[in-house]
């Protein structure tokens, strides 16, 4: 397979600068903004693939060194470092693949920006997918403003492209499930999400600068003295704690705290190995229709691992999803992809440690400005 980067002002111009050199049959393989020292070449690097033609036989790479022959059991230790290294190379080349299949897939969609009636829809649909938008939904979305039949005029067309986004997803940053106190506030989610600090920052916002009672209660039977993160920021802001292992327990302290008016429950960091030990939990909080589950994700993470990471905790039927760490990323078009693919609000951002400074309620205008890099006209929330 032939790859080749091209360097242009937005991925449609490089994609078709590919097509010319390499044929239609170009493959889109990864489009990105150019590093710095590239930056001169164009503000966008393509890299595009010429897969040989049918019949003409796979090409192959040279047999690794370590796979030419086996070694003697009196390597020793050489032997290990030689395994060490094909696990290595093994694992580079899993990720390889799954980069290639996700790159196919993108240029399926790329392919159609050069059927698109107009530069600035390419515009459009080049944003979206440098933003790392599922180039399914970007796909769509360029159709819809296609069909719309706008003016033409830039100002135009990106009203109507907020307009389209906008339509697409919803924001809840209502605390509870209903009106009734005390307010039940679950968060779920995986392993280093900032759970714990996104709990205290909700009770900085909504407890104690309401000068509302609040309690904290932290659920963790996998750890060995995980609650002792919560405790302190419990005893930092005068707010109850209390730390259980089971859910007969926390059924339990639902009802002794019912006079409270927030009660935010703390869970486990579950990986992909964890879902039996979190059935029971997840029933529990499923079974309540009077609590507020929130799945806390970070939104640096890739989108097919955001994907197979929300499928993963939809067993605790969360309501809305909670974004954390924006600071560490500069591509938020998996956070609103994951909001239209699931149907479920976005409650909270999070952008950094500091309490409770760092955390605010999502907004329509927030998510699309990220997702368009700055470049969208002000949206409603």
């Amino acid at each position: 397979m032939r790859l080749k980067s091209y360097f242009a002002a937005n991925v449609a111009s490089a994609l078709s600068m590919a097509r010319q050199e390499l044929g239609p049959e170009a493959m889109l393989i990864q489009s990105r903004k150019s590093p710095p020292e590239a930056r001169h070449l164009g503000e966008f690097e393509v890299v595009a693939a010429l897969a040989p033609a049918p019949g003409a036989g796979p090409e192959r790479d040279p047999v690794p060194a370590v796979l030419e022959a086996p070694p003697s059991p009196a390597c020793g230790g050489n032997h290990a470092s030689q395994l060490g290294r094909l696990s290595t190379e093994v694992t580079e080349l899993r990720r390889e693949v799954q980069r290639m299949a996700l790159a196919v897939a993108r240029s399926s969609f790329a392919a159609s920006t050069g059927s698109l009636p107009s530069a600035e829809l390419a515009a459009v649909f080049s944003t979206l997918i440098s933003s790392e938008v599922d180039p399914e939904l970007a796909h769509d979305i360029v159709s819809n403003l296609r069909a719309s039949g706008f003016s033409g005029e830039r100002g135009h067309l990106q009203q109507a492209l907020v307009a389209e986004l906008e339509s697409r997803f919803q924001i809840d940053t209502q605390l509870g499930a209903g009106t009734e106190k005390p307010r039940l506030v679950a968060l779920v989610g995986p392993p280093g999400s900032g759970k714990t600090a996104t709990l205290a920052k909700l009770a900085v916002l909504h407890g104690l600068t309401a000068r509302r009672p609040a309690q904290f209660i932290a659920v963790d039977s996998l750890r060995v003295a995980a609650a002792e993160q919560l405790r302190s920021y419990a005893a930092i802001l005068a707010v109850g704690f209390q730390a259980l292992e089971t859910t007969w327990a926390l059924e339990q302290a639902l009802q002794e705290h019912r006079h409270k008016d927030l009660i935010l429950i703390d869970t486990p960091g579950y990986g992909p190995r964890d879902l039996d030990a979190a059935a029971d939990l997840a029933r529990f909080l499923s079974s309540r229709s009077d609590l507020d589950t929130h799945l806390v994700l970070t939104a640096s993470t890739k989108s097919a691992d955001l994907s197979r990471v929300v499928d993963r905790f939809e067993i605790f039927r969360p309501r809305k999803l909670l974004f954390t760490k924006l600071d560490e990323t500069e591509s938020f078009g998996p956070v609103l992809s994951q909001a239209i693919r699931t149907g479920k609000p976005i409650s909270y951002l999070a952008n950094g440690q500091q309490i409770p400074e760092d955390l605010e309620p999502a907004t329509k205008s927030r998510i699309i400005d990220l997702v368009l890099g700055g470049k969208s006209a002000a949206a409603s929330s």
